[in-house]
């Protein structure tokens, strides 16, 4: 119960296994909720919303099943009659008005309604998600005035195969924004959605994301990826902005929304202003992705030969030249890295007596990978992302395994090396302290206790009752721990 780590999304070589399964699961459950559209759309006798127009209104019950809550904002245009296209956000930990707010400037810009789920959830079973879906797939239908053509997705890392799979199973979603979520192959095979991509340069799941792009590229979606500066999180609303933009020039492509000149040459124009930019800023390699993506995009709506040009004419240079080379130098480092972290907490995973930490840091090359994490350009990039992806699976996932089978001095080895790489986890330090002393190494629980206190802890209740500190509670140091603690 302790393991409540907020961490980013698993290693594809711990999911791989269970998001195709789930996606089985979930094919039947879903179907129900898309006969549910159906026979639900313009019920009589469903009680409508008291829409308030231009406010987020927080924790409103589904009619179908009030256990499920979700906030809504309607765009300050709604007349009362009138549709909006809508955005379904699914956040992995429920929290809807943050996630909800990301979107909320561009909402109220081009007049999107936004339903944001309170239930959604990642690294747990799917049931909480398919509950969500179950419940707000009527909603949709029935309370909210939304355009039926223009329904669209939101999700972020575990949520992103929410998304996706909405899709695929109901074929009612004009689009959707997948945020830092992991790539399956075949997860989704609908070339009518559009698709924008976007991750954080530091994200250890940047290349899946990249591999999701090029898979949706062979399969004829139309696609955008956006890159920005961080590690796993959702995008800066400058990027949920542009999503929404961008979904709106794909709404003209797809004949749902109708053509506007002043808006694409206005979309057109901004667009071409990054692209030159990043040019003029040495971004060789960037700038030419976006030249040819603005080809794509605006294909069939305007003239495009100029980017066209552009991007012939940067990928000719040396500068794209030699960071195409620098990318695939990071890349190969990267895989590298990544290998060896997979067979060494594999090894870890299987011992019956764990190494010491010391030594599996070693192996992992951490000291080289946090020296180089320090460094500007690809490399420094890679590296980091190396780090990111090591820190979740030994702060969260592999404890998250190895805890229901009482596998406690591998647990303490995987947060000493959490700890190795950061060291400000206040959760990390407790769930330390807690495994420390059920395997005897009391001191050691000791002083891990008081470092999850310097660093905030404070859910003093459970010190106080948490019996796998239980053989603490007799030693000294522990009861001068104590005395700092409240009443």
């Amino acid at each position: 119960s302790k393991i409540q780590n907020p961490k980013s999304e698993m290693l594809a070589w711990i999911e791989s296994s269970r998001v195709p399964t789930v996606f089985r699961l979930m094919r039947n459950v879903i179907a129900a909720f898309v006969v549910c559209f159906a026979v639900f759309s313009g019920a009589a006798d469903v009680p409508p919303l008291d829409l308030q127009a231009g406010e987020m209104v927080e924790g409103i019950a589904c009619q179908s099943d009030p256990s499920q809550t979700y906030t809504l904002y309607m765009p300050s245009t709604y007349t009362g009659s009138s549709r909006h296209p809508l955005l379904l956000v699914f956040d992995p930990r429920g929290r809807s008005l943050y996630a909800a707010e990301l979107y909320r400037e561009a909402a109220e810009r081009y007049g999107w309604i936004i339903v944001s789920s309170d239930n959604t959830r990642s690294d747990d079973t799917w049931e909480p998600n398919l509950l969500a879906l179950q419940a707000l797939w009527p909603e949709v239908a029935n309370r909210i005035p939304a355009d039926f053509r223009r329904i669209y997705a939101a999700g972020f890392s575990g949520t992103v195969a929410v998304s996706t799979l909405l899709a695929k199973t109901t074929g009612q979603i004009a689009g959707i924004l997948g945020c830092g979520g992991l790539y399956q192959d075949n997860q989704f095979d609908d070339p009518k959605v559009s698709f924008f991509s976007t991750v954080g340069n530091v994200d250890y799941n940047f290349h899946q994301m990249h591999q999701l792009d090029d898979f949706l590229a062979e399969k004829g979606n139309r696609h955008r990826l956006v890159v920005f500066d961080g590690p796993h999180r959702w995008m800066p609303p400058e990027v949920a902005g542009e999503a929404i933009e961008w979904f709106e020039l794909m709404a003209v492509q797809q004949q749902i929304r109708p053509r506007d000149e002043e808006f694409i040459e206005s979309l057109y124009a901004s667009a071409l202003e990054r692209a030159r930019s990043q040019e003029a800023n040495g971004e060789a390699f960037e700038a030419a992705r976006r030249f040819r993506e603005m080809a794509d995009d605006f294909a069939g709506l305007r003239e495009v030969s100029d980017v066209k040009g552009a991007a012939d004419r940067v990928e000719a240079g040396e500068r794209y030249r030699t960071q195409a080379k620098e990318i695939q130098q990071a890349r190969d480092y990267e895989d590298r890295c990544l290998e060896r972290r997979n067979s060494e907490l594999t090894a870890l995973r299987n011992s019956e007596v764990p190494p010491p930490t010391q030594q599996v840091a070693n192996n992992l090359h951490m000291r080289e990978l946090t020296q180089i994490a320090g460094e500007p350009g690809e490399k420094g990039r890679a590296a980091q992302r190396c780090l990111n992806s090591l820190y979740a699976a030994v702060s969260f996932y592999l404890p998250k395994d190895d805890l229901p089978k009482g596998r406690y001095a591998q647990v303490a080895v995987s947060y000493e090396l959490a700890n190795m790489i950061r060291d400000d986890s206040a959760l990390v330090w407790y769930n330390l302290a807690c495994v420390r002393a059920l395997t005897g190494q009391k001191k050691e629980a000791v002083e891990a206790l008081q470092r999850a206190l310097e660093n905030n802890f404070q859910n003093w209740e459970l010190i106080r009752t948490d019996p796998d500190l239980d053989p603490l509670r007799k030693r000294k140091d522990f009861a001068t721990l104590m005395e700092r603690i409240p009443e």
